[in-house]
């Protein structure tokens, strides 16, 4: 019999045991839940976890005089829940790669936007090249991050809010985006870092914040600048 088998069945002996210690209506509120959830497409091992989180948690409280129903609401609105999954935080956060690259999208497509209106008005003005444009939009997508990430805590107490420590990382970031620009800008071969035609950084400035609003709602990106 291999290792998964016997923890299997150890978990089924687990489950029989508290079981047996339920009382007549908590007992009946179980049957009632294991029938609905094999009718909702749970098998036995899917319902078998339910369980364990529960069993335990109802034999303790019975105690106290405290049913099942009072715990976990009626039968209906528990199997409502377990299908549903597990609430998300409205007010969590999104993974950084989601921020990074919303924020990415968003000043990369801002500048794109900028250099193309800028390069319409005059041919003869000073744009940045193709390669500083992409670097734009990966430097970005680090700063809005760490923009993010060190954004004040209202919440919390004053003078635990965090605002010098924002100002920092933020005034050290942008100075850092800045001068990656800069330098990219002056030293990278123009045969590279070549400029295209003002409706080629319209489109991809366009392109890129649609992809941003796109994805945002995609997503439901929380946690970026904007």
């Amino acid at each position: 019999m291999s290792e998964q088998n016997v923890q299997e069945e150890e978990v089924v002996v687990s489950l029989d045991a508290l079981k047996a210690e339920l009382t007549n209506k908590n007992e009946q509120y179980i049957y009632q839940l294991e029938r609905d959830l094999k009718a909702a497409g749970f098998d036995e091992a899917q319902i078998e976890k339910e369980l364990s989180v529960m069993l335990p948690e109802i034999v303790e409280k019975q105690k106290a005089g405290v049913t099942a129903r009072q715990l976990f609401g009626t039968v209906t609105e528990r199997v409502q829940s377990i299908v549903a999954g597990p609430v998300k935080d409205p007010n969590a956060k999104s993974p950084d790669w989601q921020i990074a690259v919303d924020g990415g999208l968003l000043v990369g497509g801002l500048f794109a936007l900028v250099t193309g209106v800028t390069l319409m008005l005059s041919s003869e003005a000073q744009a940045m090249g193709l390669f500083t444009l992409l670097i734009n939009f990966i430097a970005g997508a680090f700063v809005m991050l760490a923009i993010s990430k060190n954004a004040p805590k209202f919440d919390n107490p004053k003078g635990q809010r965090g605002y010098i420590r924002y100002l920092v990382v933020s005034t050290v970031a942008m100075m850092a985006w800045l001068l990656l620009v800069v330098v990219s800008q002056q030293y990278i071969p123009s045969v590279i870092n070549f400029v295209m035609s003002y409706e080629w950084y319209l489109l991809i400035g366009a392109a890129a914040l649609a992809g941003k609003f796109y994805l945002k709602k995609k997503l439901n990106i929380v946690g970026s600048v904007m």
